[in-house]
């Protein structure tokens, strides 16, 4: 593991990366859609599990927004957010939910289907072991992670992670954004420092990297489970003591890409 500038030439980084994620059909939701409340009382879960705890309740008639699919054990799980995409409820049973259209769905752990992407948000990395897909309240603010070999979190006063692997689409839409966050970190207007975090080795993590000229630093050939994300690409804001204090997953809108923003200059 060796820590780099993504200009600077290196070599003999040894490469952890995670493996491709396959297409298999199934029937689900579509990701990005809207769906409604077809049952008089749909339960929404903080896990893709009926055994969890059930943070909501929605009436019937209510429309959301539709996140993701998963296919598990009990079903096909829909992750979903209010109307307008702001704010990220929890899970619920699809079978609750009236939805025009079908799309492949992502397998849960121990179902039967490999894993696969979702719409245009996130690709599922496999390897997380954190069971929400998650809002600050749910995800991993609050946590705190272990300093990556080579970096320390107390070198800056905040650190804002971001946890791509070549491969990922919505990782590639997402270059111009971080290609930003560089650029400002250089003109000294951010407080947080950008680190890249990949799976991917030093000679194909740098070269994704400058395709976009993004230069930002990098971490090469690390596992991203060392993050605890629960896919990519995902953004996390720590603290000097590794604790995540925000968290973004997926591919931003323009919205949140300036909510990082903000963040990374308080």
């Amino acid at each position: 593991m060796r820590e780099i500038r993504v200009k600077m030439p290196s070599s003999n980084v040894r490469c952890a990366l995670i493996p491709l994620f396959l297409l298999a059909p199934s029937p689900a939701f579509p990701q990005g859609m809207q769906g409604t409340v077809k049952v008089d009382s749909l339960a929404v879960y903080n896990r893709m599990s009926t055994e969890s705890d059930v943070v909501k309740t929605l009436a019937s008639g209510t429309v959301i927004r539709i996140l993701l699919t998963v296919t598990g054990d009990e079903g096909n799980w829909c992750s979903i957010a209010t109307q307008d995409g702001a704010s990220r409820i929890g899970y619920v049973l699809c079978s609750g939910l009236d939805s025009p259209k079908h799309i492949p769905a992502v397998a849960a752990q121990g179902g039967s289907l490999p894993q696969i992407l979702i719409g245009s948000s996130y690709t599922p990395v496999g390897t997380s072991k954190r069971p929400t897909h998650g809002n600050e309240e749910e995800g991993l603010a609050g946590q705190t992670l272990e300093p990556l070999p080579g970096y320390s979190w107390s070198s800056y006063p905040k650190t804002l992670v971001i946890a791509i692997r070549r491969g990922c689409p919505y990782c590639d839409a997402s270059l111009p954004f971080y290609k930003r966050l560089g650029e400002q970190e250089q003109s000294n207007m951010l407080r947080a420092h950008v680190l890249v975090v990949m799976p991917n080795d030093v000679s194909s993590g740098s070269g994704f990297l400058r395709k976009d000229d993004v230069e930002v630093q990098g971490i090469f050939g690390q596992e991203l489970n060392a993050l605890k994300v629960l896919g990519t690409p995902t953004v996390l804001l720590l603290d000097s003591n590794g604790r995540i204090e925000r968290e973004w997953i997926g591919q931003l809108t323009p919205g949140e890409e300036e909510e990082v923003m903000n963040a990374a200059k308080e």
